[in-house]
């Protein structure tokens, strides 16, 4: 068992880049401060640190890094260079596609390991260790308290060494990892003072635990609560002196209280709050409570689904079969635990009472203590609940225990081990199926997709946009856009690209994108010369726009910190100002309701309809809307014209150019396709009164026009509909 915690852990720590676990990037931050000699940070709200919020945690576990790391002579000084922050990020999202890290990834972070990158390494290796401590220590206390049933320690601890989440968070750079690790051993400590007595070794390595698991992180003073509530039982159990039962509360509070008491006194004496919470929530963020039922139902089961897989910063999570499978085996397993917890009590069996007792009681203590911090901050992660995860992984073990022995009916029971070889199944495949995929670095490309559209822009002397590969999508939805870039040389800073929609009155809601390259993974820094990787964007469409429209999109590289924009060059090496790409399309049908019906096939399309005036004045402005539908793909660039005056003699009044005002251009246009047209027609001050010929029409670029054809199947010889009479009146 331990052996594969120890390599599923391993696996995840090659397949998770450094600073991709939760809140790791400021739990490193602290831990570095410490190691490169720095005092205990005073927390000042509103000033930026390297360890953020984290800087209020109790300290037990960063020392520890900071002293491991001075004695093996570990280096760090390199750890500015390979910490690049994603300025982007989008942690507690995993509907995003993209944008799931914290840190930009590089060549720097590849095996062999050297410098900070192998120091951060090793610190992870230290917490998967004390998982695996964590391990034994579950695995000892389920061996004491029931002995003449070996299956559920060893059960327990396949549920808790096969959980996917487990591995992942006890391999990271986390304080959980030292109170779980502690709170484990606490459990096994107190099993055996239950069982073989409170021996004064056994009390004060008790008191010493209790002491360094509130000076890892304050769930760990659920075990202040938890011990004294199992002593007092178990003196009224065997009628010890209360005096007795006294000197054992005063020496192992009298330790824990040496060993961490100094830590709250410091709170107490900076911030006038002994826990340090009250700053620390200034600096993380409070929260507001949930608005309603379906939102506080949406936490918890967050808070189910991310206690045994929910990856990243809570952002990257598994197949829904997974969730399914959880959610069927969990119900099943809890309403099995509560029969058997029930029948347990009806038992005579007090050692199996008092195990159930123990193990609801420090559950319930840690759940009220992460329901109390959630009601503060947002904070619904399952992770926070491990320090419990040995009494819960076995109550459900008993529970599910209990639906086998039922099904089995005296046969072989080997089906109890169905769930916890399907978690293992899960642990083993997480970290390349769901995690890997996630962090994996931009791809290369070497020939061009066939539907890719040559560019050739050249941003600051550093990077190639050769091409790029435009996408559609309805309202509601992400529409796919990929750039093909080529590297030209490292930037010495880290560029972001921004795609800013271009406003038109159609187009009016679309969410602007701005992100590192490479799903945002990607540091131009590494950029090194003839690099070429393919970089794919999701641009969300909103409901609030016209449709179908061509959604275009102004593409820019820049330096968020100094808000500097990297000059265009084109291919020709010409400086221009905006490079405005043709990104999509956004698809859709709208209903249409012409004032004025027509029928007549124009080349690809019919037109359908057309709204117009009967009778303006001079000087005013009108517009004529055409609508139409598109029956046949077009292979050419068709223009749309509408003139007013003889079709034998120049128009008097026209307005020629692109569909729909450009908004729509016909090389975009699709089978079944919609659309109204509106054309605006300004007439003269001086135009005579009268009555003239409206007509519309399709035209080429070289001004060839479309023919048309009559719904009698009549072919008018100036290739144009006739729309009516407009009447010019007098003002």
């Amino acid at each position: 068992m331990l052996l594969s915690f120890l390599m599923i852990g391993l696996l995840f720590q090659l397949t998770v880049p450094l600073f991709e676990t939760p809140d790791e990037i400021w739990h490193i931050g602290l831990a570095a401060h410490l190691a490169r000699g720095g005092s205990l940070p005073i927390q000042v709200p509103g000033e930026d640190t390297p360890w953020r919020q984290e800087g209020s945690q109790p300290p037990l576990y960063y020392m520890l890094l900071a002293a491991l790391t001075r004695v093996l002579h570990l280096p760090l000084e390199d750890l500015d260079r390979v910490l690049i922050v994603n300025r982007h990020p989008s942690p507690g999202n995993a509907a995003l596609p993209d944008n799931k890290n914290m840190a930009l990834h590089g060549s720097w972070e590849r095996f062999p390991w050297q410098g900070a990158v192998l120091t951060l390494h090793l610190w992870r290796l230290f917490s998967l260790v004390l998982g695996m401590i964590a391990l034994v220590a579950i695995y000892g206390a389920l061996r004491t308290m029931a002995p003449d049933r070996p299956r559920w320690a060893i059960g327990t601890a396949a549920l808790v060494a096969w959980n996917p989440m487990f591995p992942f968070i006890m391999g990271a750079v986390n304080n959980d990892v030292l109170v779980n690790t502690l709170s484990a051993v606490a459990l096994w400590l107190l099993a055996l003072i239950w069982r073989k007595g409170p021996s004064g070794f056994r009390l004060i390595l008790l008191g010493l635990i209790l002491g360094m698991a509130a000076l890892s992180k304050l769930s760990g003073l659920a075990l202040w609560i938890f011990t004294p509530g199992v002593l007092v039982l178990l003196w009224n159990r065997h009628r010890w002196s209360r005096w007795g039962l006294l000197q054992a509360l005063a020496l192992i509070y009298g330790l824990a209280g040496l060993v961490s008491g100094w830590w709250f006194a410091r709170n107490f004496m900076l911030y006038g709050d002994p826990t340090g919470l009250n700053v620390m929530l200034e600096i993380f963020g409070r929260r507001s409570p949930p608005h309603n039922l379906a939102e506080l139902l949406s936490e918890m089961r967050g808070l189910i689904w991310s206690f045994w897989g929910v990856w990243g910063w809570f952002n990257i999570v598994a197949d829904p079969p997974v969730y399914l499978f959880l959610e069927l085996w969990g119900v099943l397993s809890v309403m099995g635990a509560i029969f058997t917890g029930a029948r347990a009590w009806r038992q005579p069996d007090r050692e199996l009472r008092a195990l159930w007792a123990g193990a609801l009681g420090y559950t319930g203590l840690v759940l009220l203590g992460l329901l109390r911090w959630t009601s503060l901050t947002s904070a619904s992660q399952g992770r926070l609940l491990f320090p419990a995860i040995g009494p819960i992984a076995w109550m459900l073990w008993a529970g599910w225990e209990y639906w086998v022995r039922r099904w089995a009916r005296g046969k072989s029971a080997g089906w109890v081990w169905a769930p916890a070889v399907i978690w293992m199944g899960i642990a083993w495949i997480a970290p390349l199926r769901y995690i890997w995929p996630t962090y994996a670095g931009p791809s290369t490309w070497t020939a061009l997709p066939a539907q890719a559209r040559m560019v050739d822009g050249v941003f600051g002397d550093h990077l190639r946009l050769v091409a790029y590969l435009p996408g559609s999508a309805a309202p509601g939805q992400r529409l796919p856009f990929t750039l093909f870039w080529e590297c030209l040389q490292p930037t010495e800073r880290p560029w972001s690209v921004f795609l800013h929609p271009v406003q038109t009155p159609r187009v009016h809601d679309v969410r602007q994108v701005d992100r590192h390259p490479g799903r945002g993974l990607f540091s131009t820094t590494d950029c090194r010369p003839g690099f070429r990787f393919v970089d794919p964007y999701w641009v969300t469409v909103g409901f609030d726009n016209e449709v179908p429209a061509v959604l275009r999109l102004r593409i820019g590289m820049w330096d968020l910190d100094s808000g500097w924009i990297a000059p265009i060059r084109d291919g020709q090496g010409q400086p221009i100002d905006y490079l405005i790409l043709e990104a999509g399309k956004i698809r859709g049908r709208t209903p249409l309701s012409p004032t004025q019906l027509i029928d007549a096939r124009v080349g690809p399309a019919r037109l359908i309809g057309v709204d117009r005036p009967m009778e303006v004045r001079p000087g005013e402005t009108f517009t004529v809307t055409l609508y139409w539908e598109v029956e046949a793909a077009p292979v050419e660039d068709w223009r749309v014209f509408v003139h007013v005056g003889d079709p034998d003699r120049p128009p008097l009044l026209q307005h020629d150019g692109p569909p729909v005002q450009d908004d729509l251009p016909a090389r975009w246009w699709e089978l079944g396709d919609q659309f109204a047209d509106p054309h605006p027609l300004k007439i003269p001050p001086d135009f005579l009164h009268g009555v003239y010929a409206l007509r519309a029409g399709l035209y080429r670029p070289d001004g060839l026009r479309a023919e048309v054809t009559g719904p009698q199947g009549e072919r008018p010889p100036h290739r144009a509909v006739e729309l009516g009479i407009l009447r010019v009146v007098s003002p």
